[in-house]
């Protein structure tokens, strides 16, 4: 069973100034979406919300990561969607240009780039962060996917999508 801070189902519709007390979080120009993430998971490491200004790295609470390659990176088992394995019901699921993921040894790695995006994937939903609607949304994967596939649609780009193992 996942364990999140705030069960899902009450996070859909919250701003992420709702889960996150720190100051980016009132910041609407900031991508949160791997911020949400962190903070459901409790991912406390890398760049963090927590180190975004002197005043918010005293504060006593934990911080979570802001960045989604970072997130991608520290899953033990990640690949392809499409390979994604059978027992692998719950896990995380990211979206990106193909060519922003790159193989090095045999695990794949993805950079740092403005196309990105992530959500926690459990039994056919996503639960992600809604940065144009500045809040939490939950959508069937087969509408994640197509949303996705259109918005990152570029000339000359592939949109791909991948799963990670939750950490």
């Amino acid at each position: 069973m996942l364990h999140t801070t705030v069960p899902l189902a009450d996070a859909v519709g919250k701003h992420i100034s709702d889960l996150c007390p720190f100051s980016i979080a009132k910041d609407n120009q900031q991508n949160h979406c791997a911020h949400f993430v962190s903070h459901m998971l409790g991912y406390d490491f890398g760049h963090t919300c927590k180190t975004f200004t002197w005043t918010d790295k005293q504060r006593e609470e934990p911080g979570a990561n802001l960045r989604v390659d970072e997130v991608f990176n520290r899953c033990r088992q990640r690949g392809l969607w499409s390979q994604r394995p059978l027992h692998l019901q719950g896990c995380l699921i990211f979206v990106t240009h193909t060519s922003n993921v790159v193989e090095v040894g045999h695990q794949l790695e993805m950079r740092d780039s403005r196309w990105k995006h992530i959500g926690i994937h459990l039994g056919g939903t996503v639960w992600h962060y809604s940065n144009t609607g500045r809040r939490v949304v939950s959508e069937a994967v087969s509408a994640f996917n197509e949303r996705f596939g259109r918005v990152y649609q570029m000339s000359g780009k592939t949109v791909e999508f991948y799963f990670g193992e939750f950490i």
